[in-house]
């Protein structure tokens, strides 16, 4: 009796043990359960609305960016846009370019922070004594730092941006310059009032880089409204000499009668010294007036017309007139067809038509 007591205690003893084991094992796997480091967090791209449509955070930082741009393909032919071959005749002119425009916004106690760059690649017909194609070129004709209304950097003449360019046509007839080295404060306010002043450098390929340090200048005011607005901008070309510097001028309004149709007109002066500058109309090393106008329908989702027309005083001789229409036909999102037909006739009275078709793939 005394044998078998002692029996159960130890089947007892035996069977807490056992449980006590297997807790313990439990326990241990729960441990090494927790122990377990972490996987490493996935950073997914965030959109950043902020800064506009396409923009995302670049990640680690509080800095957004969008990468956009197109490739295009020109094929020009007519006197008036066609090159010449080495027999004399007529020929296409052909132009391909791909375009990438990289933005970066971030937000700060100034103001908006933002670059702008424009990477430009081009395959172009080339008309000289060799009558052949160039094997390309690389520029990067915008670049850019804006801080509020600053801008610094190198960018198209604020006489030709602050008031829009001309028209939505390809080929803007006399009108410019366009690429320069340049320091700009826009102001704008809430009730559609704006100014620009733009000191700038001018570009040597034309022929009006400054010769001292003193810059050209660029004042411009406007105002903006829903419907319509009004821009004027002065040009000072800085340049000292012979038949060099001067003044140039223009006043744009705009009307919007719909969502469908708007149309501009523009006044233009400029002084005889600056027919390589800001005044590319001048005619005949006179002091000249011009004016350009022009409308644009859009008809449905995927087909807009643009037209635009500019007189130009003779001077002397014939008065300079030149018309521009095209058709923007969008294939499908992102790729856009534009035919275009264009008639100059010049000084000397000698009419010359042309045309082109471009096809553009936007991303």
């Amino acid at each position: 009796m005394r044998f078998g007591v002692s029996a159960m205690k130890i089947a007892r003893l035996l069977l807490a043990s056992a449980s006590m084991l297997t807790l313990a094992t439990a326990a241990r796997a729960a441990d090494a359960i927790v122990a377990a480091p972490d996987p490493e967090p996935v950073e997914y791209v965030r959109v950043c609305n902020a800064a506009g449509k396409g923009f995302f955070y670049i990640p680690g930082t509080e800095n957004c960016l969008s990468i956009r741009g197109y490739v295009r393909y020109d094929a020009a032919f007519g006197s008036y846009l066609a090159v010449t071959s080495d027999t004399g005749d007529e020929t296409w002119a052909k132009h391909a370019r791909a375009m990438l425009k990289v933005s970066t916004w971030s937000a700060t106690d100034l103001g908006d922070l933002n670059t702008y760059v424009e990477m430009q690649m081009d395959w172009d017909t080339l008309q000289d004594t060799a009558n052949h194609y160039t094997e390309g070129s690389f520029s990067i004709p915008v670049a850019y730092i804006q801080l509020g209304g600053l801008q610094i950097g190198v960018n198209d003449s604020a006489f030709v941006t602050y008031p829009d360019y001309a028209g939505d046509v390809i080929n803007d007839g006399l009108y410019g310059p366009f690429t320069t080295n340049l320091i700009s404060y826009t102001f704008t306010n809430d009730s559609g009032f704006s100014a620009i002043l733009s000191l700038e450098q001018g570009d040597g390929a034309p022929g009006w880089l400054i010769d001292d340090y003193v810059p050209h200048v660029v004042a411009g005011l406007g105002f903006e409204q829903d419907n319509w607005g009004v821009k004027g901008v002065v040009a000072w070309d800085s340049r000292d000499g012979a038949g060099r510097g001067g003044l140039a001028a223009t006043l744009r309004g705009d009307v919007k009668f719909n969502d469908s149709f708007s149309a501009f007109a523009m006044l233009l002066y400029a002084e005889a010294g600056t027919a390589d500058s800001y005044g590319v109309w001048v005619t005949n090393g006179a002091d000249t007036f011009s004016v350009i106008a022009g409308a644009s329908a859009t008809l449905s989702d995927s087909l807009a017309l643009n037209g635009q027309i500019q007189w130009q005083e003779g001077n002397g001789g014939s008065d300079v007139w030149y018309v521009a229409a095209n058709a923007n036909y969008t294939v499908v999102p992102g790729f856009v067809v534009t035919p275009e037909v264009n008639w100059l006739r010049d000084n000397a009275g000698d009419s010359y038509w042309g045309g082109l078709v471009r096809f553009e793939r936007e991303f």
